[in-house]
């Protein structure tokens, strides 16, 4: 439901500054609460990026100097043949509520006598790259490869309980487990060192496939010739997920910006740019990140202009477009090239031992908004129904040509 709440309480921001006659921006950057303003003793943030994202991706958009050429034609010049073609800007916000994680979640990791490791987790991972993530998240706790680490997943023969991935929550939910179980496996391995290097286990860290004295770094030994875990053949970590903080919420924020490009004889919208800032807390990695964002922004591209259900309305109920050739979904063509994603990273201590918050949703939530502010913004038409389809949109225009006719 957020989506669908977003594309009519953006559109009402945008309605409040033109009305005082302030930059959307401007508007929120004054309205930007340290607090939850829904939840039952309006309890803090643990941190909030939405100032942030406001200012980092007005300034990646170029939002100031399009702002103030705003609902400008694309052509040239009065008579050049393109005054039909209408561009405008538009922005919206968001955060998104389940972005902060929750127990429970176990996590199991082996280090094998040969240097080798096993990450062993219930979460699934649908395509986000879950299992990437946590292995960074590990490998860099103990020093290691990523490509060191091997991963079993998702399997409810072998692997220990985790929450559903879903609600944007499974980095903040399983990242922090998984350090957990990595630092409980470090510290049973520099103890096992500790002895062999005849040294004090907390003066001991792993750099690469070594373990290596911080006072005196002459002093080291390969992990794999640790000879308590030579014997011992295998060391388990195990790591469990905390409650977050009490009387805290941990949400991720974001704010987009758009620019179209309306044709006024057909009532057809072309998407030129998006700009998407999202603070969720710390990036784990910057191409999943990236990718995350470019999809979520297509498919509120779908929400904005192309997607609707169409029922047998007063007859039989049914849905009459169940198929993906009459069901628009966004494709290629309708999705621009220029999508520049804008990471905020501010990692969340408080949140847990990783920093991070949910990514995937939030970008699909303000998406629609962004677009429904700038075809206003182009065509002076407020639109309050998705999507916003051509022959919608014309007959709008041709309304208020109409109107205008007559007035004249």
């Amino acid at each position: 439901g957020y989506p669908q709440c977003s594309w009519a309480l953006e559109q009402m921001m945008d309605a409040l500054a033109e009305e005082i006659d302030m930059d959307p921006v401007e508007l929120r950057l004054k309205n930007i609460p340290d607090h939850s303003q829904a939840r039952e003793g309006k309890p803090a943030y643990t941190s909030s990026g939405f100032k942030e994202c406001l200012n980092a991706g007005a300034e990646a958009f170029g939002w100031n100097a399009a702002w103030k050429k705003r609902s400008e034609k694309s052509g040239t010049a009065s008579g050049s043949g393109q005054d039909h073609l209408l561009r405008g800007v538009g922005m919206a916000g968001c955060n998104w509520y389940v972005g902060g994680g929750n127990p429970p979640s176990t996590v199991i990791l082996r280090l094998f006598s040969d240097g080798s490791v096993n990450l062993n987790m219930g979460a699934s991972d649908i395509g986000t790259g879950t299992k990437s993530v946590m292995a960074y998240v590990a490998a860099e706790e103990l020093g290691v490869r990523p490509d060191s680490i091997q991963i079993e997943n998702a399997d409810t023969a072998t692997t220990q309980y985790a929450t559903p991935s879903g609600g944007s929550k499974t980095v903040p939910t399983e990242a922090p487990t998984v350090r957990a179980a990595a630092i409980d496996l470090k510290r049973q391995l520099l103890q096992m060192a500790a002895k062999d290097m005849e040294a004090e286990a907390a003066d001991l860290n792993i750099v690469g496939d070594e373990i290596v004295s911080e006072t005196d770094s002459s002093r080291r030994i390969r992990i794999t010739d640790v000879s308590e875990l030579k014997s011992q053949k295998v060391i388990v970590g195990i790591g469990k997920r905390p409650p977050n903080p009490e009387n805290k919420i941990i949400i991720p924020f974001a704010a987009q910006f758009c620019e179209v490009e309306v044709n006024a004889k057909t009532g057809e919208i072309r998407i030129l740019r998006f700009a998407a800032a999202h603070e969720s807390g710390r990036v784990m990695h910057r191409k999943g990140f990236d990718n995350q964002v470019i999809g979520g922004v297509a498919m509120g591209i779908g929400l904005a202009t192309t997607e609707f259900r169409v029922l047998d309305h007063g007859q039989t109920g049914k849905l009459c477009n169940r198929n993906w050739h009459d069901y628009k979904l966004p494709t290629a063509l309708d999705v621009p090239a220029d999508i520049e994603s804008v990471p905020v990273d501010m990692p969340d201590p408080e949140a847990n031992i990783t920093g991070a918050k949910g990514l995937g949703e939030p970008v699909t939530i303000p998406t629609a908004g962004a677009i429904a502010n700038a075809v206003y913004n182009a065509t002076g038409i407020r639109i309050t129904e998705t999507p916003i389809n051509p022959l919608q949109l014309s007959l709008m225009l041709a309304e208020r040509s109409g109107q205008e006719k007559e007035e004249g």
